[in-house]
């Protein structure tokens, strides 16, 4: 492995958190980092505060906090910047959020800040937990939301609010993560007054099915989840849990195609019941596209792909159970492996926009993968520094420079997520 140590410089200092998302956290001029202050990843239904970190003069910015933010919510966090526009979207947990009906995976939604207009909440994507429920808007919680890079398109994760109490006393019924996407459509929702439902500027749909119980050995899935969008097409690729012939359970690539125009058609439905998801429109179709002997990683990662569309990036472990960086060739159906680490990869990685590198930590350390010659390149041993690395590494627009977070002991010896940068030259 090539040795390209270097120090990093240190870009925030406040006794809190600053955390960033998995993806898409530079504006598309290189002038901001947005975060989230979470110092702990679990506690979005904490945490009051989205912030911009400008990264010429490392001057932070509030663009939106909560208002009665308490420790059951709403909640905020997990920001990600449009790739042609300046508007960050992060999730924002419903706003009557209390002691006993708190912050939650089914109880959340996608806001938007354009940054010409701080502190304005824009609600992206509608919400009705009201029967009979509202075509574009869902009934539960998304999150993880990630923009398309050249359309005003937006992919997501889900739960089901409607499904999850219905399951406490249905045992036919359950909860199942499913991944979704919205599109620029107004969705009109009645006014509540408790604030459990809301209007939206997007269309909601789901695109990925799921079975209660998958049978053995079958294309069905069981949860879908952790996704991107396909670079050059319209489509999403997924991971979705399977079961193998003997009932195992494992994790598999998945492919929605989504035409250009989605139209929908008067049988989808898709406001849902009290014990089914609304329908995956029938414009869309799925597609699975590895079928490896014991899944992929169960490491929470993110897929990624290859700026031309044809190969999706993905985490597996070896023949050694070394967790490595495989691709799969959507054309062929091929699998490659691209990292050959004598210890596993630690965290989800991301890719340089040109799709020749990829980023993540491996034994504490921050290292490079070169995808065209599979070699990889060390960049930063944070035990030389008494850091402790978290989250996902990213690399800037201009490949110039790698972001990332660590803890860093303040002079009270009390940690906090900060943000890092580490200037790259090859």
């Amino acid at each position: 492995m090539e040795n390209l140590l270097s120090k990093p410089i240190q870009l925030t200092f406040e006794s809190c958190g600053h955390t960033l998302h998995h993806y898409q956290i530079e504006s598309q001029n290189g002038l901001f980092l947005v975060y989230d202050t979470r110092n702990d990843d679990t506690k979005i239904g904490e945490t009051s505060t989205i912030c911009l970190l400008n990264t010429q003069t490392f001057e932070s910015e509030i663009i939106y906090q909560t208002k009665k933010q308490t420790k059951f919510g709403p909640g905020v966090g997990a920001a990600s910047f449009s790739q042609i526009e300046d508007k960050v979207i992060f999730i924002h947990g419903i706003r009557n959020a209390n002691k006993s009906n708190h912050y939650s995976a089914t109880r959340r939604t996608g806001v938007a800040i354009d940054l010409k207009y701080s502190n304005i909440p824009i609600f992206m994507d509608a919400r009705n937990i009201t029967y009979p429920f509202t075509k574009g808007a869902l009934r539960g919680g998304t999150h993880s939301h990630s923009w398309k890079k050249d359309k005003n398109w937006i992919s997501f994760t889900y739960n089901d609010y409607i499904l999850e109490q219905e399951a406490k006393y249905n045992s036919l019924v359950k909860d199942q993560r499913v991944v979704g996407m919205m599109f620029p459509r107004k969705v009109e929702v009645e006014l509540d007054e408790k604030l459990e439902n809301n209007s939206g500027e997007m269309f909601s749909i789901i695109i990925s099915k799921v079975e209660v119980n998958a049978k053995n050995g079958s294309d069905e899935i069981e949860k879908a989840f952790d996704e991107c969008w396909i670079n050059s097409t319209n489509n999403i690729a997924f991971q979705g849990n399977v079961r193998d012939g003997k009932g195992n359970l494992k994790t598999e690539i998945f492919v929605a195609k989504i035409p250009n125009e989605i139209i929908l058609s008067e049988n989808d439905n898709l406001l849902g019941t009290d014990t089914n998801l609304p329908n995956v429109p029938s414009c869309i179709f799925q597609e699975r596209v590895t079928f490896t002997k014991k899944g992929i990683s169960n490491l929470r990662h993110w897929l990624r792909s290859s700026p031309d569309g044809r190969i999706v990036y993905f985490l597996m472990e070896d023949q050694f159970s070394i967790r490595q960086l495989f691709g799969v060739d959507l054309v062929s159906n091929d699998i490659c492996q691209y990292s050959f680490l004598e210890k596993s990869i630690e965290s989800p990685f991301n890719l340089s926009i040109d799709g020749r590198y990829a980023v993540y930590f491996s034994d504490k350390r921050i290292i490079c993968s070169d995808l065209l010659n599979k070699e990889s390149k060390l960049l930063y041993d944070s035990r030389l520094f008494n850091n402790e690395l978290t989250g996902i590494p990213h690399f800037s627009n201009d490949r110039k420079k790698i972001y990332f977070n660590q803890y860093v002991a303040n002079n009270i010896n009390e940690k906090f997520i900060q943000i890092f940068q580490l200037d790259i030259i090859f």
